[in-house]
């Protein structure tokens, strides 16, 4: 069984550890990680478009079934963020990203309706892509696509704000 660990909205740790799939509780937050993975064979930041793995979710996913998206997922008990964003990529990729490698661009509280919500860490490397292609995991992912740095952005924006896109950017010039 997984758990996640509880905070209130100004970040504060409740101490407190929920069943993953426990219905969610208003006043309560959940640590989340998003991974953008830049392909190794891109060229070096700022002298051309990166190439990104972007993939696409389940056709029975709960949230965005079927949108064009980043890796990431919720942060279990006792985990780092950035664990968590290795541990999603070779989840739902098959790809193995060393934690340590991964570097933090953005940070954001996300607030949902029935009050409660999520802070959610933005992390980028490089990844190599394997000869034989990425295999993912089709419970989760129904397509995997390498694109064009543009294309990534315009496919990962429509369900994200500025701040984030802003972020995307950075990514781009730095890694």
């Amino acid at each position: 069984m997984e758990y996640r660990e509880v905070f209130r909205r100004d970040g504060t740790d409740t101490g407190r550890r929920v069943d993953k799939h426990a219905p969610r509780v208003p006043g309560e937050y959940y640590l989340h990680a998003i991974v953008i993975l830049k392909t190794e064979d891109s060229p070096y930041a700022g002298t051309g478009t990166g190439l990104y793995v972007m993939q696409q979710r389940s056709l029975k996913a709960r949230f965005y079934a079927g949108k064009w998206d980043v890796t990431g997922g919720g942060v279990q008990a006792g985990e780092t963020p950035a664990q968590a964003a290795s541990r999603e990529a070779r989840e739902e990729l098959g790809l193995d990203v060393d934690p340590d490698r991964l570097r933090l661009f953005h940070t954001y509280r996300v607030d949902w309706d029935d009050g409660t919500g999520l802070f959610i860490s933005v992390f980028a490397c490089r990844v190599a892509v394997p000869e034989e292609g990425i295999r993912f995991d089709p419970a989760e992912v129904h397509d995997v696509r390498i694109v064009p740095f543009p294309v990534f952005r315009q496919a990962v924006m429509d369900h994200n704000d500025e701040a984030f896109g802003e972020a995307l950017d950075r990514i781009e010039k730095e890694v």
